[in-house]
């Protein structure tokens, strides 16, 4: 018996250093498929989607992975209804080539605009691969209103206290998962011999309730569709005036002004988006690392996302003695 003890010690202990030898990977094997992109809007009459395939990098750092993995000559359709559309390739400036040193290789359908509350399929098919769709449906719009008092303190805000609430409402669509309320201040501002169209964002927080300072301040973000669809969005006089004296007072306290208007926005995102969008951003924590995060695809026969969203705007138009245009 200690002799076969011996043996079955010394066999165990082969195996176990011939396993230690074994490198350790512990992804899968790669699954060559079309991954697509694409977010359907009703404020561009341009839609576009990219086409890629899955890749593998060479080592466990996804970001040292520089290849272009672009699918060309695909063909991708988008069907509304009846009617079936062909999109056809085009390239589009890198904002950031950091790491990709080539244009975005994509596809267009230019001169469509697709329509809140239809739905539309996108299907993508190649030579190599499998063909693969996804199906979406827009919200229906939502028709933002004006608080009755909202329109006079736009108007002339320093006739206000300045916690006075600009208050806009909106009923959500049934199918929409998500949404963001935002309010923009539109002027136009001299540039040497030429006026520039601009655009700022009123905030909805500020983080120090003492001060008006938009270094500490927070936006409106994405928050889910309550039960009933109605929602108000609560801005303050004060963050409105705020934006407008960083404007006048501090980034071009120099240069003619003219603020021509106030912009409400409403995006409804619908599921696809909203879900995506949550894996995205929900598991972003800088005090944990997280190994668990979920993945998201509505695209059958392969991955990625084909999403939707609405837009929906309300224009409070300023008057001509608006008190901080340029005399």
């Amino acid at each position: 018996m200690p002799k076969f003890r011996t043996v079955a010690a010394c066999f165990l202990a082969f195996l176990f250093s011939a396993s230690c030898n074994q490198p350790f990977d512990p992804r899968a094997p790669l699954q060559e498929q079309i991954v697509v992109f694409a977010i359907l809007s009703t404020d561009h009459n341009s839609q576009y989607v990219r086409i890629e395939h899955s890749y593998m990098p060479s080592d466990f750092d996804p970001t040292t992975y520089t290849s272009d993995n672009s699918i060309l000559n695909a063909t991708v359709t988008i069907k509304d209804g009846n009617l079936t559309y062909r999109l056809r390739d085009t390239t589009l400036p890198r904002a950031d080539t950091s790491r990709f040193k080539f244009p975005l290789k994509t596809q267009v359908l230019q001169g469509f605009t697709p329509e809140g509350g239809k739905s539309y399929e996108l299907t993508v098919q190649s030579l190599k691969f499998a063909s693969v769709s996804a199906s979406v449906t827009l919200p229906a719009r939502c028709f933002p209103t004006l608080g009755l008092s909202s329109p006079a303190v736009l108007n002339n805000p320093g006739s206000h206290e300045i916690n006075t609430a600009i208050l806009c409402n909106a009923v959500l669509a049934g199918n929409t998962k998500g949404y963001i309320g935002r309010l923009f201040v539109d002027y136009d501002v001299l540039k040497g011999n030429e006026w520039v169209e601009e655009r700022a964002e009123v905030p909805l927080i500020f983080l120090l309730s003492d001060q008006s300072d938009l270094r500490v301040v927070t936006y409106p973000q994405m928050t889910p569709r309550p039960v009933t669809g109605r929602v108000t969005m609560v801005f303050t006089n004060r963050s409105y005036q705020a934006t407008l004296n960083s404007i006048a007072f501090e980034r071009y306290k120099t240069s003619k002004l003219i603020f021509n208007r106030v912009v409400f926005q409403f995006l409804q995102a619908e599921q696809n988006l909203y879900n995506y969008y949550n894996v995205a951003h929900a598991y972003r924590d800088p005090q944990s690392m997280r190994l668990d995060e979920p993945t998201y695809s509505n695209v059958a026969g392969g991955a990625g996302l084909v999403g939707a969203y609405t837009l929906d705007s309300l224009v409070q138009l300023l008057p001509e003695n608006f008190s901080y245009n340029s005399r």
